[in-house]
């Protein structure tokens, strides 16, 4: 499987699940509001300065499903924290983001695998040690990612509940 098959399943898919479990990621695409982050800026994404925000925006209101459970150890790693800070402008059109922390529950310390449900498609994430993206893995075995799906949602809360709770000085200003 490769990057267009993955976009491919995506695109025909109108529920779109995904599970993160790794401290960081280290994509090409956040290289620079990382480093401003690192910095101490706070940049916003917007529909307006964000293609994918934007993009998100009009699938969601057309009725598409985005949601996500993010894992999450401690002490929180800084890309964590600018994740955290990042899912509140990606929640505001439309995304549900719903968070856990690993120590909460014995049923969490194993979840290590990222992957994303289109519909009824499961796709394996595959990283390497530091978080640099390597390839997707269509899998077949369905019900085993759903019952993964599953158990990281009992463990977990809406990532506004999560902030206010844990991580007040993550919380976003209004736009």
């Amino acid at each position: 499987m490769d990057l267009d098959d993955l976009i491919r399943i995506s695109d025909a898919a109108t529920d779109h699940f995904r599970l993160e479990t790794l401290p960081q990621y280290l994509v090409p695409e956040e290289v620079d509001d990382f480093a401003a982050w690192r910095r101490g800026e706070r940049i916003r994404i917007t529909p307006e300065n964000n293609s994918w925000v934007s993009e998100l925006r009009d699938l969601t209101a057309a009725g598409e499903h985005w949601w996500r459970v993010r894992i999450l150890d401690y002490p929180l790693s800084e890309y964590s924290a600018f994740e955290l800070f990042g899912y509140q402008d990606l929640d505001a059109v439309g995304q549900e983001t719903f968070v856990a922390n690993r120590a909460w529950h014995a049923e969490l310390s194993d979840l290590h695998e990222d992957f994303w449900i289109y519909d009824s498609t499961a796709v394996r994430m595959v990283y390497d040690e530091e978080g640099h993206f390597r390839h997707p893995e269509q899998r077949d075995d369905l019900q085993r990612y759903l019952e993964l799906r599953d158990r990281a949602l009992r463990h977990a809360i809406p990532l506004t509940d999560y902030l206010r709770k844990y991580e007040p000085d993550l919380i976003a200003d209004p736009l």
